[in-house]
């Protein structure tokens, strides 16, 4: 957690400090996201990080906690109750997630880079408790379906809820293959990851849910 002294600061100085990390956090990996780097493009003393964190790892947890709250804004404000099935609720969570990348493009390139940062060595833990919670999240989505009847209930729930979170993580993956995305160049560009390509997204995802609604559902 940031010290009392980081949110001392105003609110422009404390923006743009959080700004110039989101950015050194979303094209490098942990083990190589550089202090020094970023406080010379902010021309501040190296030592006044540490007034305001206590090391590179508060720091970097400040940025998740910051960038997940600004998109739990976005995914957090539908349930899965509203819809008539799991798989447009499923959907949705994408065409919500992409205008959370359209309107908050430095904070949805930080959370896109969030995987790649967590397999640094020295932050190997935080990524495997990270995973179990990501895991257990989609669980816990997978058992809700169990109980209403609409997934199978012959998989172990924790294989289930891992392979539900590999399908989020594929469509991603496949469209930066595919060269849909590259984030590398948008970011450099101030662009936002998909950069405006919200047709393609979602068609990608659809595709991926015909492939995977066999898979879970109850037959």
């Amino acid at each position: 957690m940031p010290k009392k002294t980081f949110y001392n600061l105003d609110e422009k100085k404390r923006e743009l400090i959080t700004n110039a990390f989101l950015r050194e956090f979303a094209v490098k990996p942990f083990d190589e996201a550089s202090i020094t780097v970023v406080v010379k493009q902010l021309g501040i003393a190296k030592g006044s990080v540490y007034q305001y964190f206590d090391d590179k790892l508060d720091l970097f947890m400040y940025l998740v906690g910051e960038c997940s709250s600004v998109k739990m804004k976005y995914v957090g404000s539908i349930e899965r109750k509203n819809y008539p099935d799991f798989w447009n609720y499923f959907r949705d969570l994408f065409r919500y997630g992409f205008q959370f990348d359209s309107d908050n493009p430095l904070q949805s390139h930080f959370l896109f880079n969030l995987t790649q940062n967590l397999n640094s060595p020295s932050v190997k833990n935080l990524y495997n408790t990270m995973m179990e919670q990501t895991v257990a999240g989609f669980s816990k989505m997978v058992e809700y379906e169990v109980a209403q009847g609409l997934f199978r209930d012959d998989v172990p729930l924790d294989v289930m809820g891992f392979m539900l979170y590999k399908v989020g993580l594929s469509i991603q993956e496949h469209l930066e293959f595919s060269g849909v995305i590259n984030p590398k160049d948008s970011i450099r560009n101030n662009q936002s990851v998909y950069q405006g390509k919200e047709d393609i997204l979602m068609q990608t995802v659809d595709n991926y849910i015909k492939l995977a609604k066999p898979a879970f559902e109850k037959t």
